[in-house]
C-alpha cells in the first residue's frame, strides 16, 4: 500500500531535480494503480498531487485535467480539489468557469481554515485583493468556533492583514489580533 510517506518521496525527488512533469506522470500512474491505494492515499489524492505537479511544470491544462478527474472521483482529500481546480482556472484566465465555482466553495461552508487560506491566497496571487480579503475574513469567522489549532485561525488573520495593507484599509480589531500574533512569533 502507498502510503503518505510514498507520496513525499516523489514530491522531494521533485523539487531537488526539477522534474515536475515526471512527478506528475508518476502520480497519474499510481492512481490508476487500486491496488496500491489504501487508507493514506487514494485515486483522488494522487490525482491532485498529479495535478500539482503539473501546474509546478506549468502544465496547466493538464493540472486542470487532473483536478476534474479528483473531484469525479470523490475520494476523501485534505482539502476539497475544487480549490486547486479554482486556482489553475485563476491561473489560465478561465475566469468565466472560475467565477461559479467560487460560488459553489463559498456554499460548501467549510470549517476548515487552510481550504480559505488556499482560495484566499489563489485570489490574492491572481491580484484580486477585494476577494482574497473576503476569503480571509469569511475564513476566519466560519471556523473561529470550530475544533481546530488557533494558530491556523491567526494564518487567516495574518494574511487578512496582508491583504488589507495593500488595499490601503485601516487597522481594525482583528488585524491587531494578527499584529499581536507576529510579535508573539518573532
Amino acid at each position: 500500500m502507498l502510503t503518505d510517506d510514498d507520496v513525499d518521496d516523489i514530491v522531494i525527488k521533485a523539487a531537488g531535480d526539477g522534474r515536475h512533469d515526471a512527478a506528475a506522470t508518476r502520480f497519474e500512474e499510481l492512481a490508476g494503480r487500486r491496488e496500491l491505494h489504501g487508507g493514506e492515499v487514494n485515486r483522488a489524492s494522487l490525482l491532485v498531487d498529479a495535478g500539482g505537479q503539473h501546474g509546478l511544470a506549468g502544465d496547466w491544462d493538464s493540472a486542470i485535467r487532473c483536478y476534474r478527474d479528483a473531484i469525479a472521483d470523490g475520494g476523501a482529500q485534505t482539502i476539497d480539489p475544487r480549490v486547486w481546480l479554482h486556482d489553475a482556472l485563476l491561473r489560465t484566465s478561465q475566469l468565466e468557469e472560475a467565477a461559479p465555482l467560487l460560488k459553489e466553495l463559498k456554499a460548501a461552508r467549510s470549517q476548515d481554515p487552510d481550504f480559505y487560506a488556499a482560495v484566499a491566497e489563489s485570489l490574492e496571487a491572481q491580484g484580486l485583493l477585494a476577494d482574497a480579503h473576503t476569503w480571509f475574513t469569511m475564513g476566519y469567522h466560519r471556523c473561529e468556533n470550530a475544533d481546530v489549532p488557533e494558530f491556523l485561525l491567526d494564518l487567516l488573520l495574518v494574511g487578512r492583514r496582508r491583504v488589507r495593507a495593500r488595499l490601503g484599509y485601516p487597522l481594525d480589531d482583528l488585524d491587531e489580533l494578527a499584529e499581536d500574533y507576529l510579535a508573539a512569533a518573532d
